[in-house]
């Protein structure tokens, strides 16, 4: 009633309506908040990745020795793990066939990362040597795998035993066998597990390290 009797015949229409959407904003507004779970009703703060790298960070421990971490590295033991793995899965792979009757060529994948990780850890390399070992071995053991495979099934057919028919392989033989056994699959996979090999051969190294053997080497030139 005092609104209307100040303000002029037209206004009082306007303001009222003014009011009362005002205030079915407000309160729609807060119904709405109150039907919200509490939890979301807090202003969170956002999820945020935690900063490796952030100049607050400090490293504990001594620094890396960088020279003793080249030092770590053996050629001649990455191609000794690296044999010793093939002749491993190699074996594996043989009794395998041999039990179930199947050939499963895929195990030569397979086969080829684990002689990756064996270079890996025998070798402890850095370099691209490791990887060429590792891949060599993995595509020669996948067809020495199937030629093991050969071997039992032979001995096996002409109840011999399989170190006699090792013994007894020749060229001709061999030349058989990559001509009449092995298939295009069978050269497949070995690529494959080359290159699966040759991806885990070399010793994975963090971010201080490498920039300790950067150092280093900077230092020498």
């Amino acid at each position: 009633m005092i609104l209307r009797a100040l303000l002029p015949p037209d206004e009082p229409v306007l303001l009222v309506t003014s009011v009362a959407t005002a205030y079915r904003v407000i309160y729609c507004a807060d119904s709405r908040r109150r039907r919200q779970p509490q939890y979301l009703r807090r202003q969170l703060p956002m999820f945020r990745l935690r900063k490796k790298h952030s100049p607050n960070h400090q490293y504990t421990g001594p620094p890396p020795d960088a020279a003793r971490i080249l030092a770590q590295q053996s050629v001649g033991r990455a191609v000794a793990g690296g044999i010793m793995a093939v002749l491993a899965c190699g074996w594996l792979w043989a009794a395998v066939s041999m039990q179930t009757g199947r050939v499963f060529p895929w195990f030569s994948v397979l086969f080829g990362a684990i002689i990756g990780f064996a270079v890996r850890r025998f070798g402890r390399g850095l370099d691209w040597r490791f990887p060429v070992i590792a891949a060599a071995l993995a595509w020669a053991g996948a067809y020495a795998g199937n030629l093991m495979i050969g071997i039992v099934e032979t001995g096996r057919y002409i109840e011999a035993a399989a170190f006699s028919v090792l013994v007894g392989l020749s060229g001709d033989t061999m030349e058989n066998f990559f001509a009449n056994t092995v298939n295009p699959i069978d050269h497949i996979y070995a690529l494959c597990a080359a290159g699966m090999a040759a991806f885990l051969a070399k010793r994975p190294l963090n971010r201080r390290q490498v920039l300790a053997i950067r150092t280093m080497e900077r230092g020498e030139n």
